[in-house]
């Protein structure tokens, strides 16, 4: 599945190795770790949810199911707090 940013709600920069999401709505700032950040990162180049578990498993050395749920998690988070939306 693909995925992108909501431009309407969000602003999402690289700061350092992490990320920041600035929510305009709530006018407040969000940074986002290494790996929250690797998967808005992957939304914002409209990376398909696979590849973006395939980068991950390769960089991380993690197996591929465990990081299927997490990224899907993470995906759940983003879309409830309207920071992505289902392209």
């Amino acid at each position: 599945m693909t995925y992108q940013l909501n431009a309407d709600k969000i602003l999402f920069t690289q700061l350092g190795e992490e990320g920041v999401v600035y929510d305009l709505e709530k006018n407040e700032y969000i940074t986002l770790n290494e790996t929250f950040f690797k998967i808005v990162q992957g939304i914002e180049q409209a990376k398909k949810q696979d590849e973006i578990v395939a980068a991950l498993c390769d960089e991380y050395a993690i197996d591929a199911v465990t990081c299927e749920k997490e990224v899907g998690a993470a995906i759940d988070k983003l879309i409830a707090k309207e920071y992505i939306l289902k392209a």
